[in-house]
């Protein structure tokens, strides 16, 4: 297999939104969606149409094939194992939607697998390329330190019922939480050392979930220490009545100022008498992030996208949120070993 090659063939896993969002943006990139796969024929096949690319019920055997380079898994979380160390193990490259994995078992049996192949693994925290992501992140450092970080997330109980489900996508904690603790490992220069959390069901008898054997937890305020005295809290809900709107709100204190946002279509930086407000340009970030794995695979530029150990370490902290609710206590970091993936990123 390689990359350097004209030809650049990708199969997509999962022909949902976000496998549509995938094959859309590897196209763009001059990619060819060699095959699309999804239990789902109909699905399936109108996702291969739109891209003259062979529709499967699963990949089978289409990650072995010579035209395949590259993998989208943009299934279900806890599906995202099986397809990934199948596609690493026959030499591909993967893109897997985030959150890595819903256990840290099967994150570690991806994490062995990548070691293995001759494949790149990388997963895709898309709000790394996000225009919002990096004028917050620079706005944040100018506060000072220690900061103290806010970021209420709430919406109406979920459209797709796997996002409920505590055995297939493990709820917002998992599902949704992992961006903002992506963001904050960089923000702050690492990820938290203890968690404090307590949680709810709020959908428990409400329409669009009933019949799921075990509801995720669904509703929690999370608080997160940091090894430099930094603090975040984290207030989000997927349990309230459908139709009330997703929102997400960030604040974060400094000594130097104050930084808020609605999440992501406006940051602003107060300091003193100074007062710095930034509205995103268009852009969309799965497109973004896309061109960039397909870059760094030409080897045009170096990495940008989360690697294994990143999605390991914001898989860690969701565990350890859940784990304080379940057990009604906080959690360090530590009971999980050591961070993998050795020295710690900067602040993007």
């Amino acid at each position: 297999m390689s990359v350097g090659r004209d030809r650049f063939g990708v199969v997509v896993v999962g022909a949902g939104d976000m496998g549509a969002r995938h094959a859309r943006w590897w196209a763009a990139t001059g990619a060819e969606v060699v095959a699309v796969a999804d239990p789902d024929p109909v699905r399936a096949q109108a996702l291969a149409e739109a891209h003259g690319a062979l529709a499967l019920p699963d990949p089978g055997d289409a990650f072995a094939r010579d035209d395949v380079d590259a993998v989208s898994v943009c299934t279900p979380t806890y599906l995202h194992r099986g397809f990934v160390v199948a596609a690493l193990n026959a030499g591909k490259h993967v893109l897997c939607e985030k959150p890595v994995a819903l256990t840290g078992a099967d994150a570690e049996a991806m994490r062995a697998a990548a070691e293995r192949s001759s494949g790149v693994l990388r997963i895709g925290f898309m709000r790394r390329f996000d225009p919002a992501d990096a004028t917050l992140a620079g706005y944040v450092r100018e506060l000072g330190r220690p900061i103290l970080a806010q970021a209420t997330i709430t919406a109406g109980v979920r459209p797709k019922r796997l996002m409920h489900d505590a055995n297939a996508n493990g709820g917002p904690l998992i599902d949704m939480c992992c961006h903002v603790f992506d963001q904050w490992e960089r923000y702050f220069g690492g990820p938290p050392e203890l968690v404090r959390a307590s949680g709810h069901t709020f959908a428990r008898g409400k329409p669009g979930v009933a019949g799921i054997e075990e509801l995720a937890v669904d509703s929690a305020q999370v608080t997160l220490r940091y090894p430099g005295g930094d603090e975040g809290h984290v207030l989000v809900s997927w349990g309230l009545p459908s139709g009330v709107p997703a929102t997400e709100q960030h604040t974060y204190l400094g000594p130097d100022g104050r930084v808020a946002s609605a999440w992501p279509d406006d940051v602003q930086l107060q300091r003193g008498g100074e007062a710095l407000r930034w509205l995103p340009p268009p852009a969309d970030p799965w497109r973004e992030e896309i061109a960039a794995f397909r870059r760094e695979l030409a080897g045009l530029e170096p990495r940008r996208l989360a690697d294994i150990d990143e999605g390991i370490r914001a898989l860690r902290t969701s565990l350890a949120a859940l784990v304080s609710i379940a057990e009604g206590r906080e959690v360090g970091l530590s009971e999980f070993g050591p961070p993998p993936g050795g020295a710690e990123p900067e602040a993007s």
